[in-house]
């Protein structure tokens, strides 16, 4: 006989109780050999015996009250087993927590040579990424500010020069003026839309990546 065999039989015998005692009862067994496990299942069945036996000694402590009877909360039949199997079921549940615990830290330290090489590497990546964007911004504010300051200077040599009679030294001076001044700006609008625009949508990027791969680690863990 099976379980599932056994609590079809006795919810069968005990439909001639009250509806919410029927109720605790089969809860009750149903708790039971799910402590028992399904490695037990057998020799649980065996000590409760069969169901017209645990039914009539549920209809017993039910007529009586008496406290040796089998009552709904706890028939005879299981007495001092119950909470065996359910020690034994968290002891199991304990050891086997232990052993996947166990299994992780030997894989971490079997294949720590990869790991902490791709770290190293992912790290390294990082970090040029960063110093070439760092130095990239450097150089646009050098050259925004080389060009705004120099522009505006050869304009005015120019401007002087044009004034006190050299006149196509002065215009050769105000264009290069105006050009320098031109790429300054240039420079300077695109630090904005750098600074204001990539920068912030690359350092989303980088944070949703790193967010999504800790989620990804932790739903497989």
């Amino acid at each position: 006989m099976t379980k599932e065999q056994f609590l079809f039989q006795l919810e069968q015998k005990l439909l001639d109780i009250p509806e919410d005692e029927r109720a605790e009862a089969m809860e009750y067994y149903r708790d039971y050999f799910s402590d028992a496990g399904p490695e037990n299942e057998e020799q649980v069945i065996t000590e409760l015996g069969s169901p017209d036996k645990v039914a009539a000694s549920i209809k017993e402590g039910l007529r009586s009250g008496r406290d040796d009877a089998g009552t709904v909360g706890q028939p005879p039949q299981t007495r001092g087993t119950a909470k065996s199997y359910s020690e034994a079921n968290k002891g199991r549940k304990q050891t086997d927590s232990r052993s996947k615990w166990i299994l992780i830290i030997l894989v971490a330290i079997f294949t720590f040579p990869f790991w902490i090489g791709a770290v190293g590497v992912i790290f390294g990546v990082l970090v040029a990424i960063v110093a070439t964007i760092f130095g990239l911004l450097v150089a646009a504010v050098a050259l925004a500010a080389v060009g705004i300051v120099v522009g505006v200077i050869c304009f005015i040599v120019g401007i002087v020069r044009f004034f006190t009679g050299g006149l196509v030294a002065g215009l050769m001076t105000v264009s290069a003026g105006l050009l320098l001044f031109a790429m300054g700006c240039l420079c300077t609008a695109a630090l904005i839309f750098v600074l204001g625009q990539v920068l912030p949508w690359m350092l989303r990027g980088i944070s949703n990546l790193l967010h999504n791969g800790f989620h990804r680690r932790k739903k497989v863990n």
